[in-house]
């Protein structure tokens, strides 16, 4: 299993009677698709054990905080997330009615995330099955160029849906397809090391072969002890010297 991933420092915001709060958090990407969280004080040192939080309520109720650049000290111990139900994250005052409302708000925000996620993927389903018919070939393509387009209400969760819509069009040998959805990916997520080695996929299938490479070495930078990487960058190297390669990549449309 994939260890934790450190993301950096994120805060969670609410209102209070003497105006917006703003606490921190240290948090990590688990490889469950979920995100471990540790609440910070004002000197940014953990005051909370971690806790584990949802992948849809994570983007709902966190945002990133890139000028902080506080690190913790001491590697992620999962084991006391894996048992017991999900714990809920709470800035201090346990009670807060305005914690209510935004955990409120998130929830709400996680159900409209899965119901668009839903009717996408459904969208996805006829548009492939409209792909394998000739007469409906063009408008199927353009409906996924508009999917792989689509930005109204997409949240950071939505990666995993089109990675799924790449990889499916990828395995439908439409690599031209499924490399718009591994950029849209790559848009969500930047520093998915699996975001990155998906779109090498692609471009490797469409001949791209120093672009594939270049995202394999990032892939490996983010995570140095996945020994797939280094394997796929031997392919990559394999297959360029048996075909030509293409200079510039396709550009999504």
């Amino acid at each position: 299993m994939r260890p934790p991933k450190y993301l950096g420092v994120y805060s969670f915001a609410s209102v209070k009677a003497d105006g917006p709060r703003k606490t921190l958090f240290f948090v990590w990407e688990l490889a469950s698709q979920e995100y471990a969280v540790q609440q910070l004080d004002k000197a940014f040192q953990p005051m909370s054990t971690p806790e584990r939080v949802s992948a849809a309520d994570f983007a709902a109720r966190f945002r990133s905080e890139p000028t902080i650049l506080a690190m913790p000290v001491t590697m992620l111990d999962i084991r006391h997330l894996a048992d017991g139900p999900q714990p809920q994250v709470s800035a201090p005052g346990q009670h807060d009615p305005d914690l209510e409302d935004a955990r409120v708000r998130a929830l709400e925000a996680a159900r409209r995330a899965k119901q668009i996620e839903s009717g996408l993927r459904e969208s996805f389903r006829k548009a492939l099955l409209r792909l394998k018919r000739p007469r409906e070939r063009q408008a199927a393509i353009l409906a996924l160029e508009q999917l792989a387009a689509s930005r109204e209400n997409i949240m950071p969760t939505h990666k995993h849906m089109f990675r799924d819509f790449g990889v499916k069009l990828r395995k439908s040998s439409q690599p031209e397809l499924a490399l718009l959805f591994g950029k849209r990916v790559l848009e969500l997520a930047p520093e998915d090391d699996h975001a990155h080695f998906n779109l090498a996929r692609i471009l490797c299938a469409l001949k791209f072969y120093d672009e594939a490479a270049a995202h394999i070495h990032m892939a490996m930078r983010l995570d140095a002890d996945e020994t797939l990487y280094p394997r796929m960058l031997a392919q990559i190297s394999k297959e360029k010297q048996l075909r030509p390669d293409k200079s510039h990549p396709l550009r999504a449309r």
